[in-house]
């Protein structure tokens, strides 16, 4: 049951690092029943920092105070996520890609780096089918494929059966709490303390479940890989892999995809886990930084 452990790393563990972080935090009406919460800080470029799964700004904040200081570095809440607006309806990822843009268009964003961790990779992508690589400059997507499922061996994605899903889909489904606290210790090399799960699952369930099940079984079945085709040598595009990952081979799947389905983009394994970015933030932020370098 592998797909057990994705359902927490995609957003619980790394809101600590944002605890101890402080940026400029705002709301800004994108349409009619969505008020998106942001934060932000440096000037320049604009680089948008995107949250996966129920995850918020906080998670992200190790990125933003790094990039903020050659950047305009900004990171938000997608819809129904943290702060932001709770909707009933529109709790998917194609949604969150048309809120993208309208967030970019409300903040007066131009030639756009989008950096996306785990499903919020899956806004940007959301973004691209809809509105190509219009006022977007680079791509950075951190450990997730285009494609959940897997059809044939060596494929990259996380979900081989039927089982993988419905572990995952119970646990949010019926006993969201309980499987946050199981799991989460799987996508972080350390043990973490009861106090930081708490804190944890205090910004997790900022999202309601509803919410958590929609997001679940749209990112599950959803496929970009057309999107990652088109992308790839059009503008930069980077995907950061971790190694194990959520399974053994899951970054040499992701490199051999690399060399066999996008040959211009570039995949960097580093090692560790899915949270990476906060555990290990120098590491993601340096292979960041060197490929940021080719952007114009």
């Amino acid at each position: 049951m592998r797909r057990n452990w994705r359902v927490l790393g995609v957003a619980a563990v790394a809101w600590l690092v944002g605890s101890s972080l402080s940026f400029a935090g705002n709301f800004v009406r994108v349409s009619p029943d969505l008020d998106i919460y942001y934060e932000e800080a440096g000037a320049g470029r604009p680089i948008v920092f995107i949250p996966g799964w129920t995850g918020t700004t906080s998670y992200l904040g190790q990125q933003v105070a790094h990039f903020s200081k050659r950047y305009r570095a900004i990171v938000y809440d997608p819809r129904s996520q943290g702060r932001s607006s709770k909707t009933l309806e529109n709790n998917t990822y194609t949604q969150h890609g048309a809120d993208l843009k309208a967030f970019m268009d409300a903040l007066k964003l131009k030639d756009v780096i989008l950096v996306g961790h785990s499903w919020g990779c899956h806004d940007a992508y959301a973004y691209f089918r809809a509105n190509g690589t219009d006022n977007v400059k680079a791509f950075v997507c951190l450990d997730q494929s285009p494609k959940d499922i897997i059809d044939k061996e060596g494929d990259w994605g996380s979900l081989k059966t039927l089982g993988d899903f419905k572990g995952f889909y119970d646990g949010v489904a019926y006993d969201r709490v309980k499987t946050i606290r199981e799991f989460i210790q799987g996508m972080v090399t350390r043990p973490v303390p009861d106090a930081e799960v708490n804190a944890l699952l205090d910004e997790l369930l900022k999202t309601p479940t509803y919410v958590a099940v929609s997001l679940m079984c749209d990112g599950d079945v959803a496929d970009y890989t057309p999107e990652a085709k088109a992308l790839d040598g059009k503008i930069p595009v980077l995907n950061v892999v971790t190694d194990p990952g959520w399974y053994p081979g899951w970054a040499a799947a992701a490199q051999n995809w690399g060399k066999t389905v996008a040959r211009h983009t570039d995949v960097i394994v580093l090692p560790g886990k899915h949270l990476l970015h906060w555990e290990s933030p120098d590491k993601v932020n340096a292979v960041l930084d060197k490929f940021l370098e080719k952007v114009n």
